[in-house]
Formats: C-alpha cells, sequence, structure tokens
C-alpha cells in the first residue's frame, strides 16, 4: 500500500513541474531589442545669438494737456480712446464772455486806427506849417505829442486784440500733440481753472520699451540692432530696433538703460510688459546642439552617435559657448554625424536604434 501512495505522489510532483515551465519569449521584429530614438544630422551653420530683457511699453510721446484758460466745459467733441490730430479740437468751454472781449477789442482797434490816421494828417500839416513858420513851435510839438500818443493807443488796441483772439482761441481745448486720448480728466459741465489738467495724450503708433541688462551684457550693444517683441496675449512677434543704451547704470544698480522702440500697428497699448530679444551677434560655421542633447556624467559631458551599423556610440566631447538654448561642439564629434537628440535615457554604447522620424 505504501509503495502505491509513494509512486502517485512522484507523478503529481512530475505533472507539477511540466506545468512550470517558462514559456517561450516573444520575439521583437528584426529578432533583436531596438530603442526607438530621433536623429539629425550634424551641419556647419549660423547661429544668433541674443540678449534678451523685459520691460514696460510707453508711448514714443505722451503729454498732459492742460487748461489755458477758465471758464465751465460747455461741449466735450471727443472721448476716452479718441484719436487727435495736433491743434485739433477736443472741447471747448463757456466762451461768451471772450467773444464779447474780442468785439471790443476789434472795435477799439478801429477807433484807434482811426486816431492814428487823424494824427498822422495833423502832424503832417504841422510840420509844413512849421517849415513855413505858419504855427509855432509848441503847435509842432503838440502835433508831435499827438502823433506818439496815437500810435501808442494803436499800438494797444493790436496787443489788445491779440489777447483777445488768443482768450478766445483757449477757449477751445486743443490736443497739443498727435496722438490717443488715454486718460481724459474732465466731463462737460465742470468748472476749470488755468494749468489744471484736460487729457493724457499718447502717441501710440510708436512704442518705447524701457528695461536694462547688465555690465556683461551691455558691451554687446550697439544702437540700431534688431530686436523681436513679444507679448504674452499675443501670438504674433513685432519687430523692434535699439532705440538707445545709457553709458551709465542707474543709481545704486548694475544695470545699464535702455530703450527698444517698436513701430506699432494697432495691438500693443502703453503699459503692456513685454519681451524682447535683441540680436547682440550672428555666428557663422558652427557645430551645435541643443543643450538638452548633452549627457553629463560626473564632470564629463557625452553624446550618443548612431555608426553606420544602425548602434548607439558614446561619445566624449568637449563644450563651448552656451547660446541659447544651444551649446557648441569643439570636439568629440564630425560633420556629418548623427547625434541622437531624443531616447537618450535607455542608451549605452552599442544598442541596437530603430529611428524614428
Amino acid at each position: 500500500m505504501k509503495k502505491y501512495i509513494l509512486i502517485s505522489m512522484i507523478i503529481v510532483l512530475a505533472l507539477t513541474a511540466c506545468g512550470k515551465k517558462a514559456a517561450p519569449k516573444a520575439a521583437k521584429p528584426g529578432g533583436e531589442d531596438t530603442q526607438p530614438v530621433m536623429i539629425e544630422a550634424l551641419n556647419s551653420r549660423s547661429l544668433d545669438e541674443y540678449i534678451t530683457v523685459s520691460g514696460k511699453l510707453e508711448g514714443l510721446t505722451e503729454v498732459t494737456m492742460s487748461s489755458e484758460t477758465s471758464g465751465r466745459i460747455m461741449n466735450l467733441y471727443k472721448k476716452l480712446g479718441d484719436s487727435v490730430s495736433k491743434g485739433e479740437r477736443i472741447g471747448a468751454v463757456d466762451n461768451d464772455i471772450y467773444r464779447i472781449r474780442l468785439d471790443q477789442a476789434e472795435a477799439g482797434l478801429l477807433s484807434a486806427q482811426s486816431a492814428y490816421d487823424n494824427a498822422t494828417k495833423n502832424f503832417s500839416y504841422a510840420e509844413q506849417s512849421r517849415k513855413r513858420n505858419l504855427i509855432s513851435e509848441a503847435e509842432y510839438n503838440n502835433a508831435l505829442s499827438g502823433i506818439k500818443g496815437a500810435k501808442a493807443g494803436l499800438d494797444g488796441a493790436k496787443a489788445g486784440l491779440e489777447a483777445a483772439k488768443k482768450a478766445m482761441e483757449n477757449s477751445y481745448l486743443a490736443a497739443p500733440e498727435s496722438g490717443m486720448i488715454s486718460n481724459l480728466l474732465v466731463s462737460s459741465g465742470q468748472y476749470i481753472n488755468p494749468g489744471q489738467p484736460i487729457a493724457m495724450i499718447t502717441d501710440a503708433k510708436t512704442l518705447i520699451m524701457k528695461s536694462g541688462v547688465g555690465e556683461s551684457q551691455i558691451t554687446k550693444l550697439k544702437r540700431g540692432q534688431p530686436a523681436i517683441v513679444t507679448y504674452s496675449g499675443i501670438t504674433e512677434p513685432f519687430k523692434g530696433s535699439l532705440r538707445g543704451f545709457g553709458i551709465s547704470p542707474l543709481p545704486n544698480s548694475a544695470t545699464y538703460p535702455l530703450e527698444i522702440e517698436i513701430r506699432n500697428n494697432g495691438k500693443l497699448l502703453p503699459g503692456m510688459v513685454v519681451s524682447a530679444q535683441i540680436l547682440s551677434k550672428r555666428h557663422t560655421d558652427l557645430l551645435f546642439t541643443q543643450i538638452t542633447n548633452i549627457v553629463k556624467e560626473f564632470d564629463k559631458n557625452y553624446v550618443y552617435i548612431i555608426n553606420d551599423k544602425g548602434t548607439a556610440e558614446r561619445r566624449l566631447v568637449v563644450l563651448g559657448n552656451i547660446i541659447g538654448e544651444n551649446v557648441v561642439l569643439l570636439s568629440g564629434v564630425e560633420i556629418g554625424e548623427n547625434i541622437v537628440v531624443s531616447g537618450t535615457e535607455n542608451l549605452e554604447d552599442g544598442t541596437k536604434v530603430q529611428i524614428r522620424q
């Protein structure tokens, strides 16, 4: 009986062992394990170097329009955001009193002109009569005083008329510069006084971005250098140029001021914070790649090259300057070799790769 039990146990163990045999490993296409990668061919290329700055936009001209008269605003012809030309009226104060004074000044000038004309005739007669001793010297002097007084009266009347015209003109609120009304500070019916701010007028056709750079960058700047200006809320970039920069740092700072001029198409507004890339240098015939393609181990830098056999080859490289998101490759690779730009994480020397587009 024990003999039959022992045989049964041996059979069960044998069947169990057979059931635990590992299933055969599925083969990958091509018969080998491959690592998918993306590559780029190394070529001698040009590379632009930029200085990145940011700052707030201002209008090329931004002036405060102030009142030159006193009175109650009767009309406002323009509203906030409207465009105006230099000299264009944006409003008017009650000018009835100025109109009356202008009429009086015009009448006064006519009277003074008539008096001067009469005094001129009298003096001409007195001058001829004196030569023939027909009048006394005192009578001649009276005629001379008369023409001088009439001339002074005429000059005063002319000045009075000009002042009345100016006062009448000032009763109309005229824009001192062309631009856009960026802030309207008064309303219809409001009483204003001389010197009181009326509106802010900004020329937004040309904008200025004010920013600054450090001492390591100031030496790379030249007036007129092109700049690419971007704003987070607008997809398209704007063209600009370096308008100028200071040769002395700002007080209590190591920052040198600069200004970038931007021709505006109406999409940018004063007060917006924008970024700008100033083209500082154009490099030619460089061998470079993105910094992210460099594999760093301890203090050494490597890249992966795909050789003619379709396998990865790790190369020790010597790096040059970092320019933006790229780094110059001084040695370790050659023109025409294919460098891995995606998929380096699992690569080793000799890894078979599958190149993806």
